[in-house]
């Protein structure tokens, strides 16, 4: 890149600076870069996700995303998770809808968090055992809506719950 990478150096100046092209310049500075250039803009989503998309400040319990279609909920869901385990957490759970849906959505889905996820991190989905395993020995177990009792037991630091209005058995308590 050009005139963006000599302006601060920083990712976020460089998404500022990239705003403030014309949108041909813009194209053409995208078309020309790099693809670990592109991937720097990529996995630095703190520096370019709206303020709605990102956890709310302070001790809270809850965090709800309430929002339509394209908002990019499943992208700030992956996000927390992945944020999360940098910070320590080491039992994830991920439930879903239906089984299908944790995984092809939150775990292998555009947004998901193979997706999301830089290749030095490096998770791994499991399919047999129905989990994404990371290098630093955390873990995120799936589960499915549809059988809330199988999340009686199992202790986990956080829970990524998605699409609690698509949920069968909406059970107060299950998440």
């Amino acid at each position: 890149m050009t005139a963006p990478e000599e302006e601060a150096g920083s990712v976020k100046s460089l998404l500022a600076s990239l705003a403030a092209l014309p949108e041909e310049k813009r194209r053409r500075l995208i078309e020309t870069a790099s693809a670990d250039e592109l991937a720097e803009v990529y996995y630095k989503w703190g520096d370019w996700a709206r303020p709605s998309q990102l956890p709310p400040p302070g001790d809270w319990r809850i965090w709800l995303l309430l929002a339509g279609r394209g908002f990019g909920k499943t992208r700030a869901g992956a996000e927390y998770v992945r944020s999360r385990i940098k910070a320590g957490a080491r039992r994830i759970a991920l439930v879903g809808p239906t089984a299908e849906d944790t995984r092809d959505v939150m775990v292998e889905g555009d947004s998901g968090i193979l997706a999301i996820s830089p290749p030095d991190e490096g998770p791994r989905y499991v399919p047999s055992k129905g989990r994404v395993v990371w290098p630093n020995g955390a873990i995120a177990a799936l589960y499915s809506a549809d059988e809330p009792r199988r999340l009686r037991g199992p202790q986990h630091d956080i829970a990524w719950c998605d699409e609690l209005a698509a949920w069968r058995y909406p059970e107060p308590g299950t998440c």
